[in-house]
């Protein structure tokens, strides 16, 4: 298994599609306080695309990196809080109905930062199957909630994200120095035994 490198070298293509993810997330707010609709799902839409494209940049061009994959993590972090605080501007009743599964959620996502920054000094930039697959439940599953047809496939994403969280709490706990992109915590165990015969 290839990790990426630790290197400082931050000005590539693929950083800078992360940096504008970063810089356009809190835009979704007032747009959601507009009501801007159309704006805010285009906008949306084209975030989680960035999502995806900034990663495939870098391994397509090799250059991905420890600095990349922490700056994916920062415009991750950016990236959901700007979209909750969308949802709550847009449907505050909605929203607070929900409030139990999302916080859980919310706190197990807090936890495994907190978690890799107490034992690494460092967040963590795992970008697990888990955690991406989770896109796969959470985008239709908002889409359906906020029509009005049903609340479950939101809360059944919040279960999901916070297992992708307790998975990377798992992989914290094994790792004996601080990695990125670990995909699972099968890889995490399977780094952590190369690292014992090393």
């Amino acid at each position: 298994m290839t990790l990426a490198p630790e290197t400082d070298r931050w000005l590539t293509v693929p950083n800078v599609i992360t940096t504008a993810r970063i810089l356009g997330s809190p835009a979704l707010v007032p747009l959601a306080i507009a009501q801007q609709m159309t704006w805010l799902a285009a906008l949306a839409i084209f975030l989680v695309f960035t999502e995806w494209l900034d990663g495939f940049l870098a391994r397509r061009s090799h250059v991905t990196s420890a600095v990349g994959a922490r700056l994916d993590t920062v415009a991750d972090a950016v990236f959901y809080l700007s979209v909750l605080a969308a949802l709550i501007a847009y449907q505050p009743d909605q929203v607070a109905k929900e409030k139990v599964w999302m916080l859980v959620a919310i706190a197990s996502y807090a936890l495994s930062w907190l978690t890799c920054l107490v034992k690494f000094r460092r967040l963590p930039s795992y970008h697990t199957w888990a955690a991406k697959g989770v896109w796969l439940i959470i985008i239709p599953g908002t889409v359906l909630w906020l029509a009005g047809v049903t609340p479950w496939g939101v809360r059944i994403a919040m279960v999901c994200v916070t297992l992708a969280n307790i998975e990377a709490i798992a992989i914290t706990w094994v790792l004996r120095e601080c990695k990125v992109d670990v995909p699972s915590f099968w890889h995490a165990r399977r780094i952590r035994r190369q690292s014992a015969v090393e």
